[in-house]
């Protein structure tokens, strides 16, 4: 029986810039196509002002989190889900961003004790902090201008694995090659999830980030050219 994937979208829903009729959400293309390619069946989830059932939730196998500029709802809801029902995740970019912000928002809300969810909470604490608020780091040298189709590796730099690490034994080898297109990311000192990668250019750079053995994420773009399928089977695994 193929996994059914769950892509998060990326949100324009509410931005003031934009008229009433233009509230969206996009899938990328390159997203659903590798998850096919690994033998998934992906379905883009819709939520509603940002938010998604518990029902599709709960009809996906696993979730495929894509890239994007800014956390929404829906996707402390997605890593939440796959924490308490043991479900694969693959973050990517964003996606791998939301690993480490979920876990040290929630020990913030813990330390000061909360009531309820903790989606919930975590939702109104980062509505309650002002608009620059982050618990990403600015870093240079990491955005890349988009390439053409079929020249990736215009973008691309290497990326170190650490070894023992989930993602070491999903790609089995101890580097990789990615397309980059952040100028955010995790903080080096980690102690509530896995620093699975580093940047290859000497900057300190944390490339990839995981919890356990089934929430994976890697900061670069790996959909971008389809080089490395294993990422993308690791949804399909049992």
């Amino acid at each position: 029986m193929k996994k059914i994937i769950g892509v998060a979208p990326a949100s324009s829903i509410g931005n003031p810039e934009e008229s009433c009729m233009e509230d969206h959400y996009r899938v990328g293309n390159n997203y659903t196509k590798r998850a096919v390619e690994a033998g998934c069946i992906p379905i883009g989830l819709a939520p509603v002002d940002n938010w998604l059932t518990e029902e599709a939730l709960d009809m996906c196998d696993g979730f495929l989190v894509q890239g994007g500029a800014e956390f929404y709802p829906y996707h402390f809801q997605i890593i939440h889900h796959a924490l308490t029902h043991g479900k694969r995740y693959l973050g990517i970019c964003l996606g791998e961003q939301l690993i480490y912000v979920y876990f040290k928002l929630r020990e913030i809300l813990e330390a000061r004790g909360y009531d309820g969810d903790v989606v919930s909470a975590i939702c109104n604490y980062l509505a309650e902090q002002p608009k620059d608020f982050s618990l990403q780091k600015r870093v240079d040298g990491h955005r890349e201008e988009r390439p053409a189709r079929g020249n990736e590796d215009a973008a691309k730099h290497d990326v170190n694995i650490v070894e023992g690490t989930l993602l070491h034994r999903v790609l089995g080898r101890n580097k990789m090659r990615l397309c980059s297109f952040h100028n955010l990311c995790t903080p080096p000192e980690q102690k509530l999830v896995t620093v699975n990668a580093w940047s290859a250019l000497g900057d300190g750079v944390v490339e990839g980030t995981e919890y356990s053995d089934f929430i994976l994420g890697v900061q670069g773009h790996p959909e971008a050219d389809g080089l490395l399928p294993e990422l993308f089977a690791f949804l399909a695994g049992e």
